[in-house]
């Protein structure tokens, strides 16, 4: 039977009876968390061969490996609420579904991958604190499991960054310098629009599956970054971002309708994405019927 819930709601396991909102919501957010964590990979995959060094590469592929099964435990939550993986896929090729924006850019340069790495890794670990504080169980079991593995991400992202900041010379710091002028607004961005004002009309926050407002995380993952930057001796510019004498965090305003055009596949990187799921569900296609058993 579905239990109590720490905010007050009901708490639900898969076989318990739940509204069809909780279960429909889930279902959607695991699905799209699946979908952003499988090709979103495709960032790092980018840069195996380009990675300065043995063990700089393996330490990247260790983290693909980590996001492939991130993918993995999230696709298994939506599937068992009815929605399948290659399903996930085809959305995504058919315009029903969106990546986050951050996954629309590739790196350019290694140190931008270190940055956006460190800035994204400590979003996604505030996100997923949150998001595993919902109603619907087994999602933020799996939520825990891969904020952990999120932490080494994000000590692979500081160490990285960290190594170019003290024994870089002065144009590898200033490239960490632009990446996170570039990245900070973009990771902004990924954590949602402002909803502090309508977060009580949300679906999803009145059934316990969103028990966070968007500017509630963004201020959390300020408060844990910025300082980290600082302490790499990264400039923080106050136009960009400056805390306040009450401790709330102002920013420059992400133009969000630049950012809708964005997430409709209108980035630099958008439609090599595509192509590639594309090209990897036309090219594995065969294998998938067989060990489906369909012809």
């Amino acid at each position: 039977m579905p239990t109590a819930h720490a905010t007050g709601h009901r708490s639900y396991e898969l076989w318990d009876p739940m509204p069809d909102e909780v279960r429909e919501g889930a279902r959607r957010f695991a699905g799209v968390q699946a979908l952003n964590e499988l090709v979103g990979v495709l960032q790092y995959v980018e840069w195996l061969d380009r990675a300065p060094g043995h063990t700089r590469r393996q330490m990247l592929m260790a983290k693909i490996q980590d996001e492939v099964g991130h993918g993995h435990a999230v696709a298994r939550v939506a599937e068992d609420l009815g929605l399948p993986r290659e399903r996930i896929l085809l959305d995504y090729l058919e315009g029903h579904t969106k990546l986050h924006n951050i996954f629309h850019f590739s790196f350019q340069t290694w140190e931008e991958l270190g940055t956006g790495l460190l800035l994204t890794n400590s979003a996604a670990i505030c996100q997923f604190q949150s998001l595993a504080k919902g109603v619907y169980l087994p999602y933020a079991r799996a939520l825990r499991k891969v904020e952990r593995e999120e932490s080494f991400h994000y000590q692979h992202a500081l160490d990285l960054t960290h190594e170019v900041m003290t024994h870089g010379n002065a144009e590898q710091r200033r490239r960490v310098q632009d990446a996170f002028e570039v990245w900070l607004v973009r990771i902004l961005v990924y954590l949602g629009p402002p909803d502090t004002d309508t977060l009580h009309t949300n679906r999803m926050w009145q059934v316990g599956l969103k028990p966070d407002s968007n500017d509630a995380v963004r201020q959390t993952w300020l408060n844990k970054i910025i300082p980290v930057f600082r302490k790499l001796g990264v400039h923080v510019d106050p136009a960009l971002v400056h805390q306040t004498p009450s401790g709330e965090w102002e920013y420059a305003m992400p133009d969000w309708a630049a950012v809708k055009k964005l997430i409709a596949n209108g980035g630099p990187s958008s439609q090599r994405r595509l192509d590639w799921v594309r090209n990897s569900l036309e090219r594995n296609g065969q294998y998938r019927r067989a060990m489906q058993g369909v012809a």
